[in-house]
C-alpha cells in the first residue's frame, strides 16, 4: 500500500506496511485493557511489550512505549511522514509474531489509523466505571489523563460503529464472569479461557468518587451498546 504525502512545497512517497492479521484491544487507561489482554493470550495472540507487571497490574501492561508515543502524535498531527515511519516500525513487529498479533491502546482516537493499513483487523473495546476508574487513577497519583474519560469513550464508541469485527464489553461483566463475554469473544474467533479472571485483583469497586453528569450519561449509553450486542448473540 503506498500512502502519498504532500508536505510545504514538496512531494515525497512513502510505504505505510500493512498489518497482517491483528487484533486490537482499546480503553481508557484503568478499564481493563490489561485484563483483556491477558484473556486473549489464552487465545493465542502475541502481544509485544515494555512494560512488566507491578503492584497494580500484576500480569503486566500489555504496551509498548513507542507505540504509546505514537498515539500521542497521531493524534496531534495524522499520518505524516515521521508518523508512518514509526508506524511501520509497530506494524514490522506485530508481523514477526506467529499467528495473530495484538496491540493495546489507551489513545482510542489512534484506532483509525491503524484500521486503514490493515488487511485484518479485530478490535476489542472495554470501559468502566467511571467512578471507579478515577479512583484507580487517583490511587496511582493521576489526576488526570489526556485524552479525558468522556472524549476517550465517544472515539471509542466511533471506532466501534465503524470497525465491522468489534466487540465490547466492561470491566464489570469482565470481572464477574458473565456469559456474554466469552460469546463476544467467539463472534470474533477467540477461544479464550475465561478461569483466569481473579476478582481479588480488583483494585476498586463502587468508588465514591464525584462523577460528572455527562460522564453518567456517557457510562449509561456504553452499557446499553454492550447490553445491546450480548442480546444479539
Amino acid at each position: 500500500m503506498e500512502v502519498e504525502y504532500i508536505m510545504g512545497n514538496s512531494k515525497k512517497d512513502i510505504k505505510a506496511l500493512i498489518l497482517k492479521d491483528g487484533v486490537i484491544v482499546g480503553g481508557h487507561p484503568r478499564s481493563g485493557t490489561s485484563l483483556v489482554c491477558q484473556l486473549l493470550e489464552t487465545a493465542f495472540v502475541n502481544f509485544p511489550s515494555d512494560f512488566e507487571g507491578d503492584e497494580y497490574n500484576q500480569g503486566g501492561y500489555y504496551e509498548l512505549a513507542k507505540s504509546k508515543k505514537l498515539s500521542k502524535n497521531l493524534i496531534n498531527e495524522a499520518m505524516t511522514i515521521e508518523n508512518t515511519k514509526e508506524m511501520n516500525k509497530i506494524v514490522k513487529l506485530l508481523n514477526e509474531k506467529s499467528g495473530v498479533s495484538g496491540l493495546k491502546l489507551v489513545r482510542i482516537a489512534a484506532f483509525f489509523f491503524y484500521r486503514h493499513i490493515a488487511k485484518k483487523l479485530r478490535s476489542v473495546f472495554v470501559f468502566r466505571n467511571p467512578a471507579d476508574v478515577k479512583a484507580s487513577l487517583f490511587r496511582r497519583g493521576i489526576s488526570q489523563f489526556e485524552p479525558d474519560w468522556i472524549e476517550n469513550n465517544n472515539a471509542l464508541i466511533a471506532a466501534y460503529e465503524n470497525i465491522e469485527d468489534s466487540i465490547i464489553v466492561s470491566y464489570e461483566s469482565l470481572i464477574n464472569n458473565d456469559p456474554s463475554v466469552e460469546k463476544k469473544f467467539k463472534s470474533i474467533g477467540f477461544n479464550v479461557n475465561m478461569g483466569i479472571i481473579d476478582e481479588s485483583h480488583q483494585t476498586q469497586k463502587k468508588s465514591r468518587v464525584m462523577i460528572t453528569d455527562e460522564e453518567e450519561k456517557m457510562y449509561k449509553i456504553l452499557k446499553e451498546l454492550e447490553d445491546e450486542q450480548s442480546a444479539s448473540l
